[in-house]
């Protein structure tokens, strides 16, 4: 939702939000459903069985048409293969993917306005960004082609856990679906389009995590969908007061999700955990099946590689770096498109009968939980929306030492602007209270953690549910040995 929407949205009454919500979910639902998503879905229900032979058929016949249409259409890449000496009949086949460079973020960043296709109008494009936090935001558009695909994936991954669409699930991500300033429930709106709560983020704490098991049983719902972190507080508060709250299944995503944080949802809610793990890039797309052996790789999405540091490619079992390239997006290509993350390739065949590639999972970066000085505790996702779009912080990391006081360091272009830190220092003071201080450090680099993990949210104030204490997300993973 563009900006001025969002602001009518927040100063709407709550039941005039909740229309807003069932429009703005139709208008998803029109865009995105439909008689190309049925193909789509009648596809990926027949191609999860595919031999190695047929995927890769279907892969390479994307890779032909896409190189075709880059050169022809995206100046960048015009110049990319003129300059590397490769033509679009030399790129016809999944083989053929090393004859182009590794397409870094920087190059994306530098250069994103002429690799957009001239072929599609600039009014069918979605235009999006990444968090920027570990690096400058790489602003990308999706076409309509890869935004109905994305949403045939996500309903296959729902799908596999036997949940299915219309049927009534619960959300905690970080819309404000309700203003920060509310002081009194309901923290949450309805959108009767897909049969959804959104539940608030921002207001779940020990007294209202009730009020939310309560609506949530009160709307039906059966699937709860949130960040790993926010459905492991909810499943602590759930522990503290001695509640159980059975749901058929809970999906995780943009997080990485933490053995402890699956044993806690999984006990409390009296399902399975199913991860899936996607990007605003749009390039590479992975989700658990029901056997929970690992991630399938949706080949039909886009090629997955996984080089070393050097880009060779790495031999399975062994970590790399992931390479990925859209099969679905005409609008602006990413060929070849390095990610900040990695995972490896499992080299066994899934339980669950489908062929679809196994990985082991797909690390990105660490993230501790915050806590507010009411006790509130806060998913690090929640933060990503305040550093999108800054013009002079390059990377940033948010450390906090205790409740009242969050540090943010930065790595910046010449000053951190005055708008820059205001942004920042507003939106903390929205999530965790007008009395946190907020400290800025400026860094000339923000190195890794001890463990080679690049740490974007670092708390250091122990989790606490009724008379229970514990470390830190990853404070406590580590005490565990990992």
């Amino acid at each position: 939702m563009a900006t001025l929407a969002l602001r009518l949205y927040d100063a709407a009454p709550g039941a005039l939000q909740s229309l807003f919500l069932s429009y703005y979910g139709w208008k998803i639902r029109r865009e995105r459903f439909g008689p190309e998503f049925e193909r789509l879905t009648s596809l990926l229900e027949r191609s999860e069985r595919w031999s190695r032979d047929e995927m890769r058929a279907y892969q390479d016949e994307r890779i032909a048409a896409l190189f075709a249409h880059a050169y022809a259409t995206v100046p960048f890449y015009r110049e990319r293969m003129d300059a590397a000496g490769v033509a679009p009949s030399d790129v016809r086949r999944v083989d053929d993917l090393p004859k182009l460079p590794i397409l870094r973020r920087d190059v994306v960043v530098a250069h994103h306005e002429r690799m957009v296709s001239s072929a599609v109008p600039g009014r069918r494009l979605w235009k999006v960004s990444t968090s920027g936090t570990t690096g400058s935001p790489v602003h990308v558009c999706w076409d309509l082609g890869v935004a109905i695909m994305n949403n045939a994936c996500y309903w296959r991954s729902r799908r596999w856990a036997g949940f299915e669409f219309g049927r009534p699930y619960a959300t905690l991500f970080s819309r404000f679906v309700v203003a920060a300033r509310a002081k009194r429930p309901p923290y949450w709106r309805v959108n009767p389009s897909w049969n959804q709560l959104l539940l608030s983020a921002v207001h779940l704490s020990e007294e209202t995590a009730p009020l939310y098991l309560e609506a949530m049983r009160d709307h039906g719902v059966e699937a709860l969908e949130a960040y790993p972190s926010s459905a492991y507080v909810l499943a602590r508060y759930a522990e503290a007061a001695g509640v159980v709250h059975p749901l058929r299944c809970v999906f995780t995503t943009s997080e990485p999700l933490l053995a402890q944080q699956r044993e806690v949802i999984e006990e409390r809610f009296r399902c399975r955990v199913f991860d899936t793990y996607s990007q605003a890039e749009r390039v590479m797309f992975s989700s658990e099946c029901e056997a929970h052996d690992g991630h399938h790789l949706y080949g039909e999405y886009g090629v997955t590689e996984l080089v070393d540091d050097q880009g060779v490619p790495v031999p399975e079992g062994t970590i790399g770096r992931v390479v990925a390239t859209s099969l679905h997006n005409f609008g602006m290509p990413l060929l070849r498109y390095e990610l900040s993350d990695a995972t490896a390739l499992a080299g066994r065949t899934c339980g669950c009968g489908r062929t679809l590639t196994l990985a082991t999972g797909v690390a990105t970066k660490e993230q501790d939980i915050l806590v507010a000085p009411d006790g509130r505790m806060l998913s690090a996702s929640m933060l990503i929306m305040l550093f999108k779009d800054l013009d002079s912080v390059v990377k940033s990391q948010v450390i906090q030492e205790r409740p009242d006081e969050v540090t943010v360091r930065v790595v910046t272009r010449g000053e951190l602007s005055v708008t820059d830190a205001e942004t920042i220092e507003h939106g903390l003071h929205e999530r965790l209270g007008e009395g946190v201080r907020v400290r800025f450090e400026r860094v000339s680099e923000i190195p890794p953690s001890a463990r080679g993990k690049y740490r974007w949210v670092i708390s250091k104030v122990p989790l606490r549910w009724g008379t229970t204490s514990a470390g830190n997300l990853h404070e406590e993973r580590q005490g565990k040995g990992a």
